[in-house]
């Protein structure tokens, strides 16, 4: 069943936002400057991959791929 494009949005948002804010508070130094410097480029990447995914056709030879 698929889901619309809008939840399809917000969940690939949260997920890929929260890798996007894990990882730079693990990899970077305790500082906030230093994790807000890693995970905004993170989080804009999110946003745009979340709206690839949900809104074009740009992933689905992934998609189609894994569910065979």
């Amino acid at each position: 069943m698929s889901s619309s494009p809008h939840r399809r949005f917000v969940r690939t948002l949260a997920v890929f936002g929260a890798i996007a804010i894990l990882l730079p508070a693990v990899v970077s130094p305790p500082d906030p400057y230093a994790q807000f410097v890693y995970a905004a480029p993170l989080l804009l990447l999110a946003l745009l991959l979340a709206v690839l995914r949900s809104y074009t056709d740009a992933f689905k030879a992934f998609e189609r791929d894994g569910h065979q």
